[in-house]
């Protein structure tokens, strides 16, 4: 790529103005024309794919040059689009993460720049530059997916249309040349250029067939009236502070319901709930709408097929909700109980969770939040509320002592990743025990007043990563590890420095790699 742009450079004028426009112009005529000629080169590689891994490469035409992607928003577009069958009990690791390692280590096609649970990277990978631009062509060309550019592009018969500038779909232009192209092909929407700070109009929304409306990026004010009539919407994404409206329910296909909002205003006395009507939408498999709550059904309708359920309080978990959702396999709850908790004072409203475990059985994935949190309890939550079927646990905010969290490690087995942030935990020490988290691989330590971490002999024996974040009172690791334990990385990101020593010290014991990020 440097030489081929070098070549083209060396024969363009010597000037100021020019290098300038070099510089600051993404899609430069210079690069397209360099991504042009390396696609000879490269085009045998793709050629050589397997076919499921062609189709989920050139998706990835969809997303912008140079940004990163999120595998399991990925996962839920594919699914949508059918491009997933489930066999037995697949994760979405088996559906995403394989084949992206395969993409990756046998191809070199895509780049992963993540350790699960580290602070300095997310789950998240990207495709080189050069692939991108190959993968926009060459899916433009088979009609699989459009990046549009303009109202002049050639869209006939294209199935799935993407906007990198999100303004695009707004004007009218871009808009009439759709509907004369490609109106009764087109399956999905995409919008994925930079979110707006104001309502951007959406033209090209009433598309009969479309499946795929995926709008997280762009803001409205209220749910347009020409998207509740795409009955055949599969998945909907938009962003919007406004209630659901009752009509979201003759969505009666859809499967994933995602709703963010661009400010988080909470009415005092108030609770926001969802329409009493979602309970008609039997093929919701994901919801994911912050600030709003399942209504306790009048009925006895139920949704069997929703696995994932985000953005929920504690009002969603009550007996009579769960037990109709119990295949849930991922689950967050966000709680505020201040300044607005107009419950009586010695009012825990955290007390009733312990359903969880008795309705929610194969619940895998649990992020329990709590905001502004009242640390007159030494308890918030019940212990009993997690699953032993838990292997990714997310906690904040209860401020419980850490001696509690040996039952925790006692009652999940099968934990894989512990994340704590935001005093989920408090107290100068953590003692772990030896016979507790001996599955766990990630652990990440956030926000605390831990002063000494001690783990037992033989505790913690497959642990990969240990991320321990602004702990400012952290000053000493206690560990004796046996050295025929797995390899560990160590993070200390903005720790007291006093820290730093412990921790180098067991490196030659364990042969761990330590990177450390102090702002002292």
């Amino acid at each position: 790529m440097i030489v081929t742009v070098a070549e083209l450079l060396s024969k363009e004028d010597k000037t100021l103005q020019y290098w300038t426009e070099v510089c600051e112009k993404q899609h430069n005529s210079v690069f397209l024309d360099a991504y042009n000629q390396i696609l000879e080169v490269l085009s045998p590689s793709y050629d050589y794919l397997p076919q499921y891994l062609k189709m989920l490469f050139l998706y990835l035409g969809a997303f912008p040059p140079y940004s990163d992607i999120d595998t399991n928003d990925l996962f839920n577009r594919l699914s949508a689009e059918g491009f997933l069958e489930t066999i037995g009990n697949q994760t979405v690791n088996d559906f995403i993460q394989k084949p992206l390692a395969e993409l990756a280590a046998l191809y070199n096609l895509v780049i992963f720049k993540f350790k699960p649970g580290s602070w300095f990277s997310k789950r998240e990978f990207r495709v080189h530059s050069c692939w991108q631009h190959f993968c926009k062509k060459e899916a433009s060309r088979i009609k699989f997916l459009h990046v549009v550019q303009s109202y002049d592009d050639d869209m006939k018969d294209q199935r799935r249309l993407c906007a990198h500038y999100n303004t695009l779909f707004a004007f009218k232009e871009v808009y009439d040349s759709i509907k004369i192209d490609c109106a009764f092909t087109t399956r999905s929407i995409l919008c994925y250029g930079p979110s707006h700070q104001y309502p951007v109009p959406l033209h090209a929304m009433d598309f009969k067939l479309l499946r795929i409306l995926d709008a997280c990026k762009v803001r409205f004010y209220h749910i347009p009236r020409e998207i509740l009539k795409l009955v055949c919407l599969k998945y909907l994404a938009l962003t919007c502070d406004i209630e659901l409206p009752i009509s979201i329910s003759k969505l009666f296909y859809l499967q994933f319901l995602i709703i963010k909002q661009y400010v988080s205003i909470r009415k005092r006395g108030g609770q926001s709930y969802m329409p009493m009507e979602i309970w008609n939408m039997q093929e919701l498999q994901h919801i994911d709408i912050f600030g709003r709550d399942l209504p306790t059904p009048n009925s006895d309708a139920t949704l069997d097929k929703l696995t994932s359920l985000f953005g929920v309080s504690a009002k969603s978990c009550t007996r009579e909700i769960l037990k109709r959702i119990s295949n849930l396999k991922a689950l967050a709850i966000q709680m505020e109980l201040k300044p607005y908790d107009d419950d009586g004072a010695d009012y825990n409203p955290l007390s009733d969770l312990g359903y969880i475990s008795k309705e929610l059985q194969n619940l895998m994935g649990l992020v329990f939040v709590v905001i502004n949190p009242d640390m007159k309890y030494e308890c918030m939550a019940p212990l009993s509320m997690f699953p032993s079927s838990l292997s990714n646990l997310t906690l904040g905010g209860l401020g419980c002592p850490w001696k509690h969290m040996n039952d925790i490690g006692l009652l999940l087995p099968n934990i894989k990743k512990l994340t704590l942030q935001g005093y989920a935990f408090r107290g100068p020490e953590w003692d772990i025990e030896s016979r507790c988290f001996l599955k766990l691989e990630t652990l990440v330590i956030e926000d605390t007043d831990l002063v000494l971490w001690r783990p037992q002999h033989g505790s913690l024996p497959r642990l990969e990563l240990l991320s321990i974040r602004h702990c400012y009172k952290l000053r000493q690791f206690n560990w004796m590890r046996d050295p025929s334990m797995v390899q560990t990385t160590i993070e200390l990101v903005e720790c007291n420095p006093l820290v730093i020593p412990s921790a180098k010290l067991l490196r030659p014991i364990s042969l761990f790699r330590v990177c450390c990020y102090s702002s002292f």
